[in-house]
């Protein structure tokens, strides 16, 4: 049998690692998918937050070394919503954010989601240690635009 960097299959369900957690002194549990937690070779981990109204993760941030600190290591953080409508504050600015949008959160800096409307709403996020290489880049010859 193939394994896929460690894990047996390349495929992962929704529920296979489902968590429901209160985050960082937040309102409610945040509900969690966490993609490939053990297996992915990749720089980055991929979570799926579901927010029920009135859910919130708390401000936190990610550096290493500092007390203030909600992880050992120094991480920068993306959150790209999927749908229903969540306000993040990011170094004290709050934005309401949509199905679509996205935030990039660096190292160090606080930051938290909250879903204060009457609906669920998911996020995608992806967190991971800098790594300091080159973005992924188009090769021309294989793309078109319109």
């Amino acid at each position: 049998m193939t394994e896929y960097a460690g894990a047996r299959s390349p495929i992962q369900r929704r529920g296979d690692e489902h968590h429901d957690w209160a985050l960082y002194r937040g309102e409610g549990r945040v509900g969690i998918e966490w993609y490939f937690r053990e297996a992915s070779a990749l720089p980055t981990s991929v979570m799926l937050y579901h927010l029920e109204p009135g859910t919130s993760e708390g401000e936190h941030l990610h550096l290493e070394g500092d007390p203030a600190s909600c992880s050992v290591e120094t991480q920068h953080e993306l959150y790209l919503v999927v749908s229903g409508e969540v306000v993040m504050t990011v170094d004290g600015e709050r934005a309401v954010l949509g199905p679509g949008d996205a935030v990039y959160v660096p190292e160090g800096v606080p930051h938290g989601v909250a879903n204060e409307t009457d609906a669920p709403a998911e996020l995608v996020l992806l967190f991971g240690e800098p790594t300091g290489q080159t973005p992924y880049t188009v090769n021309p010859a294989r793309a078109e635009e319109d």
